[in-house]
């Protein structure tokens, strides 16, 4: 499992470089220094501008309700001792989401840790079970997943508004280049018409590595190998995975535009890891949420719809 994390992390250090390096190319290339001047100052403002707080984030997107200790003991015990196992200073706020979709989702920092759970998730799954989703979204949390991730999206913002723009100016100056005999080699401008696709694709290969790596991350925190990959399995016999669908009908490269490796291939992964030597964390009993009434609450929120089923 170690070497697995550790293939993990580099694979995603060199995505993550590559795609750097992928903006800084186009905006020298489109700009010269000053261009790659502007770009990298326009990523940093990016970096540096707060993202919008989980909590609200939660609220407004979904229609989440916050779970107090009192409504949901279970819930908050398990989260504890996954926030004690992972370090983190502050245990995550907890949402519920009112959804019939099975889901789970991270935001805010290790700082500001949030977390929330759809309904029909807490009632499908065996408390043991999850545990280890809990596990998974704590393990992003954990790793700094959403900074990594918005520094992939600050690249590849970046580096479509420079091809963008480079595309538009050549299409502007063609003619005179033309007539003038000044025509630019043909290999950079193919690169530039093709660096935003590959840098969706690379941010996208990014976050299927992220996901293996807050898998075993998870099976690192619970100590127990088994339990993701039950959930999982039983997440994919209730629910099914619209990529799934999707990409077994289609060709090869559709899955390249996957957000999530497959359910196929994680619980592959998580069957192939050798077990921690740390004590399993929970019973495999259900997990109570008390009022009953929190159950119905915000359940047909219209921004629910937008939700996409591969957000574990």
């Amino acid at each position: 499992m170690a070497r697995q994390r550790r293939l993990n992390r580099l694979h995603s250090a060199l995505i993550l470089l590559f795609l750097v390096g992928l903006a800084g190319w186009t905006g020298l290339l489109v700009g010269g220094v000053e261009g790659l001047a502007f770009g990298a100052g326009i990523a940093l403002a990016f970096l540096f501008l707060d993202p919008m707080p989980g909590d609200l984030l939660f609220r407004q997107a979904f229609g989440a309700v916050r779970l107090s200790p009192a409504q949901a003991p279970d819930l908050f015990a398990l989260s504890a001792a996954l926030a004690r196992r992972a370090d983190l200073p502050h245990p995550p706020h907890l949402y519920l989401i009112p959804s019939p979709t099975l889901q789970a989702m991270a935001a805010g920092s290790r700082e500001a840790p949030v977390i929330a759970v759809t309904s029909r998730l807490l009632r499908a799954l065996s408390r043991r079970e999850l545990a280890a989703v809990l596990a998974h979204e704590v393990a992003h949390i954990r790793h700094g997943d959403l900074l990594v991730l918005r520094l992939a999206t600050a690249a590849a913002t970046l580096t479509r508004g420079m091809a963008g723009l480079g595309a538009l100016v050549l299409l502007v100056f063609l003619p005179t280049l033309w007539a003038t005999d000044a025509m630019p080699a043909p290999l950079p401008m193919v690169l530039l018409l093709a660096a935003p696709l590959l840098s969706d694709v690379l941010t996208l290969s990014l976050s299927r590595r992220r996901e293996l790596l807050a898998d075993a991350g998870a099976v690192e925190l619970t100590g127990d190998v088994a339990a993701l990959a039950e959930a999982l399995a039983r997440i994919w016999r209730m629910q099914g995975d619209d990529w799934e669908r999707l990409t077994s009908r289609g060709p090869f490269w559709m899955n390249w535009l996957r957000t999530h490796p497959t359910l196929k291939d994680r619980i592959a992964a998580l069957r192939s890891m050798a077990a921690p030597v740390r004590p399993v964390l929970s019973d495999p009993d259900r997990v109570v949420i008390a009022p009953p009434a929190l159950w119905t609450l915000g359940s047909h929120h219209p921004a629910q719809r937008l939700a996409r089923r591969w957000l574990l």
